[in-house]
This record gives C-alpha cells, structure tokens and sequence, in this order.
C-alpha cells in the first residue's frame, strides 16, 4: 500500500466526531502548491537556506511539497544527493501530537528521497509533540511558517494549558498559531495559514487580526467554502512579516474548492488599510468591490467614520431599534414535540407556528404549516398577535415579511414589532418591510457581516438593531408614501398563488420601481449633509 493510500486510510478510520475533536483533516496537496507558490518557494529560487516549520504538520503535506521543490532545486543546481538531503533534514521540520501523523509524515518524506537515493538517510525532524507547548521564546529565525492547525473551539475543548503558557483568557486553538507564526517568524520572512473563517469577522479574533494587519503585509486572502469535509468554511492567509505600505492591496478570492478550476479566475483586491480602519480590524474583503461614493461604503461611514458637531445635530439616519422592538421567537427547534403538522383533534386554543426561513420569502405573507398549544408558547403573546415584521437569521442576505395574522414564529425568526400600535405604525411596517428587503441593505448587510462565514451565516441581532433608517424630511415625504404603497402591492402580488410567469410580470416593473426609490432615497439623505460624510448615533 502507498503512503499516500496509507494516510487516507488513516483519516478515514477516524469517525467524523473524532477527527472534528482532534481537526484532523489535512491541506490538499494542489493547494499546498498554490500556497508555496505564493509565498515565493520555488525551485527557481535558491532553498538552501530557507527553513521551514509546520508546527502542526499533521500527515506532512506541506512538508512534501516543501522537500520536493528542494530536490527540484537541488538536481537543477547539480547537487550530490547527499547535499540535497542535508538541505531537507537541516530545513524541514515538523511537530504534531499524534504519532500515527508523525510516522506517516515521516513516510511521506522518505518516499521524496527514495526518489534519487535508496541508502539510509539521516532521521528527517518530524517530532511527536505539541507545537505549541514548546519554548519558542529565543527563536525569531524561521523563514516559511506553514501551517494547517487544528480548529479547536474553546467552547468544545479544554485549552487550559495553552491559556497558562500563552496568557490568554478564553481563545480558539488556531489563534494561538497565528501568533506563534507572528512571533518566530524573522523579519521579511513568510507566513501561510489555513484558517476557520472565523477569523475574518469574529470578535475573539480582533486582537490577532490587528497584529496581522500591522505586522505583515498580507498579499493574498483565499475564502473557500467545501474545502474539507468539516462543517468549516476556510480562509487561507498568505503574508510576509514586514509592515504594509499605506497603498498596499490584497489580492482576495471568494470561491467553492474545485481542484480542476481554483485559482483560475483573477483575483480581486482591497487595501490592507481599509481593513485595519474597521473598528475590530474586520478583513471585509468584499468592500475592495465598490468605489468610494457607492451607497454600501457611505453607509458604512456613516457607521463607523467621525463625524462633526454639525453633522452629529443634524443627523438623518437612526438605527432600526428606534422604530420597533427586535426579539426572537420561541426557544424551540423545529423537531420539538410541541409542533403539530395538523392541528390536534383535542380541545384547547392552537396558534399557527412559522418554523423558519422556508416560511418566510420577501413580500409574501407568511403561512405557518405548523401548530401550537397556548400552554407552550412560552414568550408573550402579545407580540406575537400584533402586526410585526419577520425577519429570517440564518441567512446570508435579509429577507423579510409582514405577519398581519398573529402566527407564533421559532427563534430562526426576529419578530419587529412598533414600540406603540396605531393605523400609522402600521404604513410605518410597510415601509421598514420596503428597506429591509431592498437591494442597497441587503448588499451593506452581506458586505459587511454575513459574507466571512460561508457554512450557516447568520445575521446577528445586533446588526439587524443597528441598520440606517432614513429619517422623516418633509421634502421626501411623497417618495416614502410611494415607497409604502409599492410595498402594499408587492405583498399583495406576492401572496397571491400565480403562475411563475405571470408573478415575474406583476411583479418584475414594482420591484425595479422600488429599488429605484430606496436607493434614491438613501442617496438624497446623504446630499443632506455637507460632504456626503452622516453619523448616526
């Protein structure tokens, strides 16, 4: 049996939860050579001197891609044999606890020098230990740190020991890589890591990614989805320790794994510098797509840019939670024994349930399928029977209704309901049902938020709370009542059972007509003040 047989057996006789416990799940090799050919390890190139750590090297697939290009290099440049594999053992090193991983590692690189040479070699430094529990502190001399570290969660993992060697507080296992690769890595030297996309977005990241961003000059961010068999969406950063210049841009992809067809597409940018203004120093890679006077960067000023004295009295944006109370539906999932498909036969009072983002779609008024006893809802019923907005959390982009019927909604939902009920509230549901389902706050949300996590993106309570709300100006009086009327008709052409066709051609010159409206909307209340340059609070 091949070695390469032989680690695939081995990560394939684990069961899914042990490999997930331990983060077994090793670097493709096709990616492992677009990563060394992005960090410059070529055989053109002279490796002799270049040392290599992968402190978490798992079956060693960085590390025989690391020791092939050497021998490339080295039959290219003449050199004995001999010489080639003193490069390897004195170059290459690796460390992991598991020692079935070593062994195969240690495998894996033999199998390169039996290539050219069948004597005995000298023992390759691959050694069964922690990378992280070693004393690293007098060493700041590796030249490519490479590493596919095992996503442990401090929620699922006891990381006590690392917290006391590294004095952290609560912290994931891969962020302690990361600053590992930010601490022994010599000035000029390079940094490549396959990482959660977590790391993008998170707040328990935000120390990390600001030395990132201020350390080293990061040139590529690859987000990949399917990358490996866990239920992880992966970022790959490729970066070399020397601060970035003011104009530096990093180069981003956003793409499915597909060996056949990655990296085919041109890559797009974004300047480092953008990232390190975000507040937590965010990598939101995706606002590198638009220009500087697009509506979802000038939204996103007008959330995190200074603002004026001026601009601060006249503000005129607010955020969501000044029109309606945000809260979730009922704490149940949507297997609970307290849903009923059909409604109960027994006596007692029933409410339709809305389960989740399949009973929800923008416009359309939603229609629970489920039932549920009065004695079970456990939230007041009180926001459950007023008119409220519905709003879908685990989804990329927003999506919302309006439940004029009173149903009990899970909490896969947010329920919107008006700090006070009168006719007027109700237009006033109309038109933040207009707003949250179009085009110019769906974009800002996905750019902004819900894009870094490619597996079960959610949209968080607090960024709903937080969405611009144009303010009331008489001047913009008569498009916001166009605004609500449309919304009336959308809903009323959207729930209506009608043949696709027929839906798309009710429904198609309403929807344009509305984005039209929103966008103008948001634009002129940018006009509104000096520069285009709004706070709100």
């Amino acid at each position: 049996m091949s070695s390469k047989n032989v680690q695939s057996w081995y990560e394939n006789s684990l069961t899914p939860h042990e490999r997930k416990m331990r983060g077994h799940f090793s670097t493709p090799p096709l990616l492992v050579e677009r990563i060394l050919d992005a960090c410059g390890y070529a055989p053109s190139h002279d490796l002799s001197g270049l040392r290599v750590l992968d402190p978490a090297c798992g079956s060693g697939n960085f590390l025989v891609g690391a020791a092939q290009r050497i021998v490339v290099a080295g039959m290219q440049r003449q050199l004995a044999p001999k010489a080639i594999f003193a490069q390897m053992q004195r170059n290459l090193w690796g460390f992991d606890p598991d020692p079935v991983a070593c062994f195969l590692a240690e495998m894996e690189l033999r199998a390169v020098t039996n290539m050219l040479y069948s004597n005995a070699v000298p023992a390759l430094h691959i050694h069964q230990a922690d990378g992280l529990s070693l004393p690293w502190q007098q060493c700041a001399n590796v030249d490519l740190f490479l590493a596919n570290p095992p996503y442990l969660a401090t929620k699922n993992t006891d990381l006590y020991a690392y917290r006391s060697i590294w004095q952290h507080g609560q912290t994931d296992s891969y962020l302690l890589f990361l600053e590992l690769a930010l601490q022994i890595v010599r000035p000029g030297g390079w940094i490549a890591l396959v990482l959660p996309d977590a790391l993008l977005a998170r707040t328990n990241a935000a120390k990390e990614r600001q030395h990132l961003l201020t350390q080293t000059t990061i040139h590529h961010l690859w987000h990949f989805a399917h990358l490996f068999a866990a239920h992880v969406g992966a970022v790959v950063v490729i970066a070399q320790k020397c601060p970035p210049s003011s104009t530096h841009q990093v180069l981003w992809k956003r793409e499915r794994w597909q060996p056949e067809t990655v990296m085919a597409e041109p890559q797009q940018q974004v300047t480092q510098y953008l990232l390190q203004a975000q507040p937590q120093a965010q990598m939101r890679y995706l606002l590198g797509r638009y220009d500087q006077q697009s509506l979802v960067v000038a939204l996103h000023t007008c959330m995190y840019g200074k603002a004026t004295v001026k601009q601060q009295e006249e503000r005129i944006f607010a955020p969501l939670r000044d029109f309606v109370h945000i809260q979730r539906g009922e704490e149940l999932g949507k297997s609970s024994v307290y849903l009923h498909s059909v409604t109960p036969s027994e006596t007692g009072v029933y409410y339709p349930v809305l389960r989740g983002g399949s009973d929800v779609r923008p416009y359309a008024a939603p229609l629970g399928r489920y039932w549920i006893a009065h004695e079970h809802v456990a939230k007041p019923l009180a926001h459950y029977l007023a008119p409220k907005l519905l709003v879908v959390k685990s989804t990329p982009y927003l999506q919302a209704a309006l439940d004029l019927y009173g149903q009990v909604a899970l909490q896969t939902l947010y329920l919107l309901t008006p700090h006070t009920h009168s006719e007027m509230e109700l237009d006033d549901l109309y038109f933040l049902l207009a707003l949250l389902n179009a085009r110019v706050l769906r974009e800002y949300v996905y750019t902004l938020y819900t894009a870094y996590k490619w597996v079960q993106p959610q949209i968080e309570q607090h960024v709903l709370a937080s969405l611009p709300v144009p303010l009331y100006r008489a001047e913009a009086e008569a498009e916001r009542l166009a605004i609500i009327e449309r919304a009336k008709l959308l809903c009323e052409a959207c729930s209506i059972p009608l043949p696709v066709v027929e839906l798309k051609q009710r429904t198609e010159k309403l929807l344009t007509e509305q984005e039209l409206a929103i966008a103008n909307l948001y634009r002129s209340a940018f006009l509104a003040i000096d520069k285009g340059v709004i706070f709100y609070g």
